[in-house]
């Protein structure tokens, strides 16, 4: 994590969490809850990523604007595609924390985020490994900054039980500080 040592974002929630290394990033790495990757400019950290695998829960209002995406019939089959709405849960892989450094976000020319989503977007139509259909963010939605712009354009949409939960948060006096979204990672025709 010394990699990260003189990595600044600009968001000073985000880079105390970076810097805090008794209960922040390092702490969680360390766990093992997430994979983290660095992104490097010569010798210099430029962005960082962090990815684990999740499962996204979806109600009907997501499935149906799921389904109302022409590009559906490429994940499914029409005849077996009830079966599959069927489930309570789908398979994806989380964008657990996703930085750039500040001069970079700073460029109006540099979209170095968009390109981490898209390469992480690949990394998942690739993976032979597991199903994955799905790409999942709980994006920093706070008084002091928010990545829900930064993540509709690149194509992710909020989930509906996310609201929910957000919305009982409300309700019951705490202040969510994030918003679940998600991106349905549609294979690519051959």
């Amino acid at each position: 994590m010394s990699a990260l040592f003189n990595f600044k974002c600009g968001v000073p929630s985000m880079d105390a969490f970076i810097h805090d290394r008794v209960n922040g990033l390092e702490k969680f790495i360390s766990y093992g809850l997430s994979t983290l990757w660095y992104v490097y400019e010569g010798d210099k950290v430029v962005a960082f990523f962090a990815l684990s695998k999740d499962a996204l829960v979806l109600n009907g209002d997501d499935i149906r604007a799921i389904g109302d995406d022409e590009r559906k019939s490429a994940v499914l089959p029409s005849q077996d595609e009830d079966k599959f709405w069927e489930r309570e849960k789908y398979p994806a892989l989380e964008i657990d924390y996703l930085a750039v450094c500040q001069e970079k976000r700073d460029d109006p020319e540099e979209h170095l985020g968009r390109a981490l989503i898209a390469k992480i977007e690949q990394f998942v139509r690739d993976d032979r490994l597991s199903a994955t259909l799905f790409m999942t963010v709980e994006a920093l939605d706070s008084r002091e900054y928010s990545a829900v712009d930064f993540y509709r354009k690149c194509d992710f949409e909020f989930s509906e039980v996310g609201r929910i939960r957000n919305y009982n948060k409300i309700r019951y006096g705490e202040q969510p500080t994030t918003q679940k979204m998600y991106k349905v990672i549609f294979p690519e025709s051959e």
